[in-house]
């Protein structure tokens, strides 16, 4: 087992952090993406509903065929994802 001491731990904090915030910063950057398509696009929240619906599912079957694993817990990263990138989409289309 590795003796990593502090300063191990606090470079895997940073990189951790450092990543979390990249992932947070693509998944707004997609959210109002999408949502001036929508606006432009004079798409209805139920056109967004069914739109977003049939991506997700296509979604979960492709990482499913690629990513080795249990399909249940490709399927809960992917619907994770896509619910984080929907809740700032509709944010964006409210505000």
């Amino acid at each position: 087992m590795s003796n990593a001491g502090p300063d191990s731990w606090d470079a895997v904090r940073s990189r951790l952090t450092a990543l979390l915030a990249r992932r947070a910063a693509v998944l707004d950057e997609t959210a109002a993406a999408w949502a001036r398509f929508a606006r432009q696009a004079g798409w209805t929240r139920s056109d967004l509903d069914a739109l977003w619906e049939g991506l997700t599912e296509e979604l979960v079957r492709r990482y499913a065929r690629r990513e080795a694993g249990d399909p249940g817990t490709v399927r809960g990263d992917v619907l994770a994802t896509m619910a984080a990138i929907r809740e700032r989409i509709v944010k964006e289309l409210v505000a």
